[in-house]
C-alpha cells in the first residue's frame, strides 16, 4: 500500500486539480490511498477534497512539518509519499516511486519540480534549486516537500517530521542522511507546482536566510515554526559584522562536516 499525504490550508482553488492527478494515476486504485490534513480550512478546501481523498483528517500537530507527520501516523501504507496542495502530478508518477522503493531497492526517491506557471521568478528559484543535485555524490539529497516518498521503516527511523513550518523538508533530509537511508533522483519522478507563494526574489532569499540562521545557529524552533513573512523580516543580531562572521563560520562548518564526513548511498 502507498500512502499520499497532501497538507492543506484553504486550497480550494487548487487542490481539485491536484487530486485528479492523483486519481488519475496508472497503478489501481486501490494500492494507493489518499490523504489530506487540514490546519483548518474556512473555504471549501475539505469539501472538495472529501469526493476523492480517502481521508481528510484534521491538523493535530504544529506547522507544515506537523501537518505532514500526522498524515504519516494515519497512514496505512508501507510507502510515505509526500506532496502539495497545489501541485499536479503525471499518471505514472506513483508508479516510478513504487519502483523506486521496491524493485530498485532504495528508502527514498525524489525528482524534479517544475512551475507550471513560469515566471521569471520561478525560473531563477529553479535554478537555484538545480544547485542540490551537486550534493548527490557526496550522500545528500535535498528533499522538495512537493515531491518526495521514503519507506515507513526509514521515515520512522530517521525520527519523521519535527513540527516546523520552515526547512522541514531540510530538517528531514539530514536526519534520514544520519540514519544512513540510500536516496535515488530519478527524472521520471517529476512533478508541476505553482509558483503563486514567490511573491519575490528578495523577500524568499530573506525567508531562507532567516531560517537558515535559526536552524544552524540560534536552534530556535520557536522561529522555525513561526518564521516572518516577507513584509516583517528581520535578521535582529545577524546585521552585525561579527554575528555575520560568526554565522557564516557555524553554516560553513555544518556544510563541510555534511559533505566530508556524510554517507555515500549510491
Amino acid at each position: 500500500m502507498i500512502s499520499v499525504i497532501i497538507p492543506t490550508l484553504n486550497e480550494e482553488e487548487t487542490i481539485g486539480a491536484c487530486l485528479a492527478s492523483l486519481a488519475a494515476q496508472s497503478i489501481p486504485r486501490e494500492t494507493y490511498e489518499i490523504i489530506v490534513v487540514d490546519g483548518g480550512s474556512t473555504d471549501q478546501t475539505c469539501s472538495i477534497a472529501a469526493e476523492c481523498a480517502d481521508r481528510v483528517v484534521l491538523q493535530e500537530r504544529d506547522g507544515i512539518g506537523g501537518a505532514r507527520g500526522d498524515g504519516a501516523n494515519a497512514a496505512r501504507g508501507e510507502i510515505l509519499v509526500f506532496t502539495d496542495a497545489d501541485t499536479c502530478h503525471p499518471s505514472d508518477w506513483l508508479a516510478a516511486i513504487r519502483d523506486a522503493l521496491t524493485t530498485g531497492g532504495y528508502d527514498v526517491c525524489t525528482g524534479p519540480v517544475h512551475f507550471y506557471n513560469q515566471t521569471t521568478r520561478s525560473a531563477i528559484i529553479r535554478g537555484w534549486r538545480q544547485c542540490y543535485l551537486l550534493l548527490h555524490p557526496f550522500g545528500f539529497y535535498w528533499l522538495i516537500g512537493s515531491n518526495f516518498a521514503v519507506t515507513r521503516e526509514m521515515y520512522h527511523r530517521a525520527g519523521g517530521h519535527r513540527d516546523i513550518s520552515i526547512l522541514e523538508d531540510y530538517d528531514l533530509s539530514l536526519r534520514l542522511a544520519e540514519a544512513g537511508a540510500r536516496c535515488t533522483y530519478d527524472p521520471c519522478i517529476s512533478v508541476s507546482t505553482s509558483a503563486r507563494r514567490l511573491k519575490g526574489i528578495i523577500p524568499y532569499t530573506g525567508i531562507y536566510l532567516t531560517g537558515f540562521y535559526h536552524y544552524h545557529i540560534t536552534k530556535s524552533e520557536e522561529h522555525l515554526l513561526h518564521y516572518p513573512q516577507p513584509r516583517t523580516i528581520t535578521l535582529q543580531r545577524f546585521t552585525g559584522t561579527r554575528d555575520l562572521k560568526e554565522a557564516r563560520k557555524k553554516i560553513s562548518a555544518a556544510w563541510c562536516e555534511l559533505i566530508l564526513n556524510g554517507p555515500r548511498f549510491d
